[in-house]
């Protein structure tokens, strides 16, 4: 099992010394990879801290790419409101500085204020993220590109570098129509704060649609970490509250205990926290983005921790003193 984990170019705790100065470190300790998210006229979910400075992913994946040598990048995820040549260009920009370390994460995303800024409907991004991984796989191909669909069309377009044909594309999203859209163009499911009732379901769909399909789907996932002396500890400096009203939206399902975000939210002293990455692993996931946005002002020190008393002491990933 692979960890990434997501890096700080956002929030009032952001800064350049935090997230590129630091990068190198995250390398040495094992991390496999940095991810970011996608944004536009931000203001943090619910639960966030506040603050509203977000550094664009492509410049911080440019940034953390020119001061480490194997860190992979990832976004988790990217959405489509650039138009699709706009992030075929950034996109294969970033591979040719940065190689095969590249891993795109899509979906539409849930918030409506980057789509209210720049004047698209809310109601295309779902389609409009199937264009957008539609192009990037077009203009990967040799010589240049035409494409033709609903809200983007181009004729005889060469962008060069262009993305490579080779990125893997993870989808962010678990249930029902996102379960047919990773069948339809993606590579594997990486969703955020999945609670296991949801994601359990997702793997069954996905293994029944295997065979069918012709290929094996990769298994990704992205929970909120917070590692303290003890789970009680951990639980006491997060907006548990919160959590649970967050995940009863978004899943659409009641969450009324703190249990029944396992999955979705992983807690805890150093042994409990590995014990609940370790039923990632019993799922057959390949890839746990920790995210700590929760303690993003602790964010080395926390990622110091989780490295040598978790990866290390309960993974075998090499952390170094």
């Amino acid at each position: 099992m692979r960890f990434g984990i997501l890096l700080p170019h956002f929030s009032a705790q952001a800064t350049p010394e935090r997230l590129v100065a630091f990068a190198p470190r995250l390398e040495e300790l094992g991390y496999d990879s940095g991810w970011v998210r996608d944004n536009l006229d931000f203001r943090g979910h619910g639960f966030e801290a506040a603050g509203t400075l977000f550094v664009d992913p492509f410049t911080a994946m440019t940034a953390v790419a020119a001061r480490t040598h194997h860190f992979g990048l990832g976004t988790a995820v990217l959405t489509p409101f650039r138009h699709p040549l706009v992030t075929a260009q950034l996109v294969g920009g970033l591979t040719w500085l940065a190689g095969d370390r590249i891993e795109l994460g899509v979906g539409p995303g849930t918030p409506r204020r980057p789509w209210d800024a720049v004047g698209i409907d809310y109601g295309e991004r779902i389609e409009r993220c199937r264009e957008m991984v539609d192009v990037l796989r077009i203009v990967a191909q040799e010589g240049p590109a035409s494409y033709e669909g609903r809200f983007t069309k181009f004729s005889d377009v060469l962008i060069d570098p262009a993305p490579s044909a080779s990125v893997p594309i993870w989808y962010g999203g678990a249930e029902g129509h996102s379960l047919r859209r990773i069948r339809a163009y993606a590579d594997g499911l990486l969703p955020g704060r999945c609670p296991f009732p949801v994601y359990d379901e997702a793997i069954a769909y996905l293994h029944g649609a295997e065979q069918e399909d012709g290929r094996a789907y990769r298994l990704g996932s992205i929970p909120l970490v917070a590692i303290e002396r003890t789970r009680e500890e951990a639980l006491a400096r997060l907006p548990v509250d919160g959590l649970l009203e967050a995940a009863t939206e978004r899943w659409k399902r009641p969450h009324t205990r703190v249990e029944d975000l396992a999955g979705a939210l992983v807690a805890g002293s150093p042994d409990e926290v590995g014990e609940q990455l370790r039923a990632f692993e019993e799922r057959g996931v390949e890839l746990v983005v920790l995210d700590m946005r929760l303690s993003m002002e602790e964010f080395e020190d926390k990622a110091e921790w989780l490295a040598q008393d978790v990866l290390a002491a309960h993974f075998g990933v090499g952390a170094k003193a």
